[in-house]
């Protein structure tokens, strides 16, 4: 994948992050520096961890398949960035029991846990991008600036505008991979 590719679909999964975040943002009564920092950073590590593993999966894999003729990484990538697709899409539509209430206190444990199972989805990426070649570098430095802007936008999005934005931010991300699989079939599979 080129570097603007890149970008849009960790961007796309990115989104999951900016979801969760907003939904703390929305019940926030003041926005403080120190843990808008702290989760940048945690946040961005995780992810960078989790897309940095995958990725390096993928391109192990990429580099065995790259002697054969047949396209089969690129063909898995598309596939798995179907899959991611519909999970993103699967959310948009799911009804969430959430109340907007001042709430300054940060749940570190539960946002950890969140962060895991977002980490999921950002694992599979990795291995989607790096069954298309895409270099892990190139993966962690957009991954790492990537999730620094969306957990800042998140929170003050969600401060501003409430809870009620995450299923466009779903949507949103769901299009944005469904466009990522189109592509890769396009241009790896059909016209090798």
């Amino acid at each position: 994948m080129n570097w603007l590719e890149t970008v849009l679909v960790i961007i796309a999964i990115s989104l999951d992050i900016f979801a969760a975040i907003a939904c703390k943002g929305a019940q926030l009564s003041k926005i403080e520096k120190k843990p808008l920092m702290i989760l940048c950073a945690l946040f961005a590590a995780w992810q960078a961890v989790a897309l940095g593993l995958g990725s390096l999966a993928g391109s192990y894999l990429y580099r065995r398949d790259i002697h054969q003729t047949s396209n089969s990484t690129e063909s898995v990538a598309a596939v798995l960035f179907v899959a991611l697709a519909v999970m993103m899409l699967r959310k948009a539509y799911q009804k969430e029991n959430f109340t907007e209430r001042r709430n300054d206190e940060f749940a570190w444990k539960r946002l950890v846990c969140r962060l895991a199972f977002i980490s999921i989805g950002t694992l599979i990426l990795g291995v989607a991008l790096g069954f298309l070649g895409t270099p892990t570098i190139t993966v962690l430095v957009v991954v790492l600036l990537v999730t620094v802007c969306v957990v800042i936008a998140g929170l003050y999005v969600g401060y501003h505008f409430g809870y009620a934005i995450r299923p466009k931010v779903y949507a949103a991300a769901g299009i944005l991979l469904v466009i990522a699989a189109v592509d890769t079939a396009i241009r790896h599979i059909f016209f090798f």
